[in-house]
Formats: structure tokens, sequence, C-alpha cells
């Protein structure tokens, strides 16, 4: 759509309205860009990252010095070394605050003249109002903390910032997993199909929603850990800028640099674990602390394809979670059923103490969550209700068995 000098007037008066306001900022350079005017815009993506360097806002940062070293400004790399130079330590060394608020924005009589005009006066007494604070002990940045200078630098180098609008989807479900997203500003929702859904993961059916994620979080990260597919659904909420970075690159980086495969890896582990409790049944009878203790004793697998994990007619000694990829179940050498990202299964025979009633393997190279029965045992014997819900749960699922397994995914051996 087509921008005209009526839009920058009336962004120009939303930004001196709410000159907190980052999607204010973005509006008005955007608006600049698209009108043509290259300096105007240039300096106003400049005013927003180093407003977004020394608030702690550093994917919005490096979205700005980058689009503007793409533009072919000098501005751009300037920036992104100013931010490296503030994140970039090789580790998380300093402690994690939150940077200090500004003081109150100056009052900002409505200007008058052309719009362009107006939004030159506005960028020019509130940009130094945005960047004046001095720079401050801040948080850790996940990706770049982790990083030696020359290692941000070869990251960032190859970082690309992407615009989405409001609905677009991002990532799939069973994609493969060619980049990690960092989301320089805007909001994202993450979903999944439920375990019990017959649709695939290209087709409308029950969803289950994971998670939403705002400026600052990064996501892909399972996929690229565990070497697997994708395992959710990513759609913008709204218009979103995110900073997308090509796996081969992280992985370059995360040999370079162990650190950043070690942040990777703890992200990735507290996400699967975040996703548990909102699609397993097992975790409702129990409270936040004691949640927390149960998930704490999981350990995560990385099984490779065509590897048998469950036996048929031998003991199952653990409860297995599918995070990624896709399972098979066999019985009597015959295909029953497929396990897709969350679904449970060893359920049956880890209560019951019965040997497991068929073969269990990954199809292709899956993620999977596994606890040991003595561990599930032990949390159960001082929460009853948790034995008495993985009670239900198991009758359910005997009951859908003898059903002529109605719904496959929910197999459980």
């Amino acid at each position: 759509m087509a921008v005209t000098a009526s839009d920058l007037a009336r962004a120009t008066t939303r930004l001196r309205e709410t000159p907190g306001d980052w999607s204010a900022w973005l509006e008005v350079a955007a608006i600049l860009a698209a009108l043509g005017a290259t300096d105007d815009a240039e300096l106003a993506f400049a005013t927003i990252g180093e407003g977004a360097r020394v608030s702690g806002r550093v994917a919005l940062a490096v979205a700005c010095g980058r689009h503007l070293a793409e533009l072919g400004s000098v501005r751009g790399p300037e920036l992104v070394d100013q931010v490296i130079e503030t994140y970039a330590t090789g580790g998380p060394h300093f402690a994690f605050t939150t940077p200090p608020a500004p003081d109150d924005p100056p009052s900002i009589p409505a200007p008058t003249g052309e719009p362009l005009v107006q939004a030159r006066e506005v960028i020019e007494k509130l940009g130094a109002w945005l960047t004046a604070r001095q720079d401050q002990q801040q948080p850790p940045a996940p990706l770049l903390s982790a990083l030696s200078k020359p290692g941000a630098r070869a990251l960032v180098g190859v970082m690309t910032a992407r615009a989405y609008p409001a609905g677009t989807q991002i990532i799939q479900v069973g994609a493969p997993a060619t980049a990690l997203y960092w989301i320089a500003h805007g909001t994202v929702s993450v979903s999944r199909p439920k375990p019990d859904a017959r649709a695939s993961a290209a087709a409308s059916g029950p969803i289950a929603q994971l998670a939403e994620l705002h400026s600052g979080a990064f996501f892909g990260e399972i996929a690229l850990v565990g070497g697997t597919t994708r395992s959710a659904n990513v759609i913008a909420t709204d218009d979103v800028w995110l900073l997308e970075i090509p796996a081969r690159a992280v992985e370059t980086a995360a040999q370079k640099q162990p650190k950043l495969a070690e942040v990777l890896a703890f992200h990735a582990r507290a996400r699967l674990l975040s996703n548990l409790t909102r699609m397993s049944e097992l975790f409702r009878a129990l409270g936040q602390e004691d949640r927390e203790e149960l998930l704490a004793k999981f350990d995560s697998q990385l099984v490779p394809a065509g590897t048998t994990f469950i036996h048929e007619g031998k003991p199952n000694d653990h409860l297995w979670v599918v995070v990624s990829g896709t399972c098979v179940v066999k019985a009597a050498g015959s295909v029953v059923a497929e396990l897709t990202p969350g679904a449970a299964v060893g359920e049956i025979s880890l209560v019951s103490g019965d040997p497991a009633g068929a073969d269990v393997s990954a199809l292709e190279p899956a993620v999977l969550l596994r606890l040991a029965k003595s561990d599930f045992e032990a949390v159960a014997k001082r929460h009853p209700k948790l034995l008495a819900e993985v009670q239900k749960l198991v009758v359910a699922r005997e009951n859908a068995n003898r059903a002529l397994f109605q719904d496959a995914s929910d197999l459980i051996v």
C-alpha cells in the first residue's frame, strides 16, 4: 500500500504523543523510507538503534544496524560495533539488571509546516531524549554475550532483518530448520497440533497454544540443537521485525564459541520443558513447585532415525515424550500408529510394570524427553493426586487402544 504525506503527519503526531512507544518510532522511520526521504529515514533508524542499545533492547539495536548496513549507510556498521562493544563479553560476566527508566520526555508543542518538516523536528527533539541515557551495566544478551567480539561480529554480519505482517506464518511444524530467529520488535505466537489430532502438521486441527514470545526473545533453537525438523508453528501476532540467522552460521559460531552452544542448549531444554507442561496431562495434578521438581528430573535424548527405544515384550522403565520429529509404533511387525510432537508414550508399562506391548522407533531424527520410573514413583508417592491422574489416563489410553486405535497418536504402550 502506498503511503502519503498525510500518513507521515499522522505517525508523527502519534510519536509526539507517545515517545516511549517503539512501534511509533518504527512507523515514522518506515514511512520516511517509503516516501524516499532517505537521509531522514536513516537518521530515524540510527536514533532508534542507539536508543535501543542504551536501554537493553539488543535485538532491536542490531536490527537497526543491519538494516542501515543493507541500505549502504555508514551508520549501520558504526551502530553494530557499538552494540558489540557493549554486549559481546565472551560470557555473562555481569549481573542481570533492569536498565533505568529514562526521564520523562520533553513536552513538544505541535509542530507546524509540511509533514516532513514536522517529522524532522519531532525526531530531533525526542531523539535527544531517547539516546541521552549513559550506558549502564546491562543484562547479558542471550546470543551476543556468549561470544567474543570477533565471534559476535561474524554472527551479526550474517543476520538479516525481515518484516512479517500480522498473521504471517514464520515457521511450520515439520519444515526443515534453516534459521534461528531473534525478535527485534513485536510478538509471535507458538502453537502445535495437539497429540490427539488426526490432522497433519500442515492441515487444520486441534491446536495447543504453547507461548507468546516478545521483543528480545529468540526461537527456532530446538530444531537446530536437536538436528530435527520444526516442532511447532510460529505466527506473527502483530507486525513483527525479526533477525534471521542462517543455521549454518549458528553452527559455525557455536563450534568456534562453545559458550554459544551452551546457551542454545540451555534455552532449548527450558523451552522443551515449558512446552511439556502445556501439552501433557501428567502435570495437571501438580502445583508449580512440584511441577518444576518433576521437570528437573527429565533428561533429553537425541534419537537417530531408525532407532528403537521401546521394545515389544521387554520392560520399559521410562516415560517418553516426543518433542520433535516423528516416531512409529509397531505391534507384531505392523505399523499401528505414528507419534508426533507432544505425544507421550510408555505410560501404561511405566505404571503397571507390564512389558511393552509394541516397538516404538524414531522415523526421523527425533528429540525426546525421558523420565525414569524411579523418579516418577518418588514424586507420585508424595503426591497421590498425580498417580490418580495417571491411572485415569492409563484407563483412557487402554480403552482407546481396544477401540482399534481410533486415534493413533493417543497410543500408549
